[in-house]
C-alpha cells in the first residue's frame, strides 16, 4: 500500500511509478466514484500509447471488447 496526503487545498499527489504505470499524463482527467466507502480514481480519455518496435508503429490502448463479431466467415 502507498500512503499519500492530501494538502490544506485538498489536492493529492500520485507517485510518479504509479502514474506511469497507469499511463496517467500530466492534466489528464480522472474520474472519481466513491463505493462502500473508498474512493476510486480512473483515468478517463486516456490517448493510446504509440511507440516504436523494430519497424512497426504499435499502439496500445484500452481493450475495445470482443472482437470476435467482427471477424464473421
Amino acid at each position: 500500500m502507498t500512503a499519500i496526503t492530501i494538502d490544506t487545498t485538498g489536492r493529492l499527489e500520485i507517485s510518479l511509478e504509479i502514474r506511469q504505470q497507469l499511463g496517467i499524463t500530466i492534466a489528464q482527467s480522472l474520474s472519481l466514484e466513491v463505493v462502500n466507502g473508498c474512493i476510486i480514481l480512473q483515468p478517463i480519455g486516456q490517448e493510446p500509447q504509440i511507440r516504436r518496435q523494430g519497424t512497426a508503429l504499435v499502439v496500445e490502448t484500452s481493450p475495445l471488447g470482443n472482437l470476435d463479431s467482427f471477424y464473421s466467415s
